[in-house]
């Protein structure tokens, strides 16, 4: 009995643990979340200050960009049907480790849905909507609120896109590490 009650203390232990390091993070998550909101308010403040001169430097970006793009995507392609062969045969090799992958894969599927049900239970609709209306009392105080709206916008999908990005990023490194 006593036997019993000590492994499941150990196990309830356990548990606690790994508990800890997932309220800690969602505690380090809030940190930094109230970090990015104080710094994205000392940005606001700024912003008229520096936005014509920030969009004629992202205009002249792009193009640049966009040249450079052109370029490396056609020397990519290049590359890339040169090695399409080699790419190939390491697929093949590489089956058994992907079966593998699967595995672990299920396993993490599981814990996704248990994180999953956890996210769930927070409200962010409400906290979607009080930063919504700091938002709006930020907008309605700026001078050019039409053009900075629009600015905004691109801001916006261009931040979204790259943490989209570093969310894919992760995901592959969780995959396929």
């Amino acid at each position: 009995m006593k036997d019993q009650i000590n492994e499941q203390l150990a196990l309830l232990e356990r548990e606690l643990s790994r508990l800890k390091k997932v309220t800690d993070y969602i505690d380090e998550t809030k940190q930094t979340a109230q970090s990015i909101i104080n710094e994205l308010k000392v940005v606001q403040e700024n912003y008229s200050k520096h936005t014509n001169k920030i969009f004629d430097l992202y205009e002249s970006s792009i193009e640049k960009i966009k040249r450079e793009t052109d370029i490396q995507i056609k020397e990519g392609v290049i590359h890339f049907e040169t090695t399409g062969s080699k790419i190939d045969q390491t697929n093949r090799e590489k089956l058994v480790e992907i079966k593998r992958l699967l595995e672990n894969y299920k396993n993490i599927v599981g814990s996704t849905e248990s994180l999953i049900r956890k996210i769930d239970s927070v409200d962010f609709p409400m906290r979607l909507d009080q930063i919504e209306s700091t938002i709006a009392e930020i907008d309605r105080k700026n001078e050019a609120s039409t053009i900075l709206h629009k600015r905004s916008d691109k801001i916006i999908k261009i931040v979204l896109l790259v943490n989209i990005v570093v969310a894919i990023v992760n995901l592959f490194y969780i995959l396929f590490k």
